[in-house]
């Protein structure tokens, strides 16, 4: 099963995506701020991160930023979300999807399924 980490302030916010995502076959974790989602990464080991720009202390850039300094992480997909659209493009922060909120149940399903698979190609056994 995929794992996915939610990190949002709005509490309700983070709670509707991680009730979404379960009920949708993902295993979701849900924190309330950045400095939360860095500590418990190493144990969560997520396939996925979606975080919200706009948080207090670390916001959704210095999450992200604190979050590729780790070379376990450097690659994990990272989707962002926030009622503000960035002015930057996303190679200059290394995300991979945003959502504008509020988003619909289709939009956040989408770009889920599109970095984070449910299910991975079989791989070849050997002979």
């Amino acid at each position: 099963m995929k794992t996915i980490l939610v990190v949002d302030d709005e509490f309700d916010i983070a709670e509707a995506v991680k009730a979404i995502l379960e009920e949708d076959g993902y295993q979701v974790y849900a924190c309330g701020n950045g400095w939360e989602a860095l500590k418990c990464l190493n144990d969560l080991k997520p396939d996925l991160a979606i975080l919200d720009i706009m948080m207090p202390r670390l916001n959704g850039y210095e999450t992200l930023r604190a979050l590729r300094q780790r070379p376990a992480f450097a690659q994990l997909p990272v989707l962002l979300m926030s009622a503000i659209v960035p002015e930057v493009k996303s190679h200059e922060h290394s995300w991979s999807g945003f959502l504008k909120k509020p988003f619909s149940l289709g939009d956040l399903l989408k770009q889920v399924h599109q970095l984070v698979p449910k299910t991975a190609p079989e791989e070849e056994s050997p002979v």
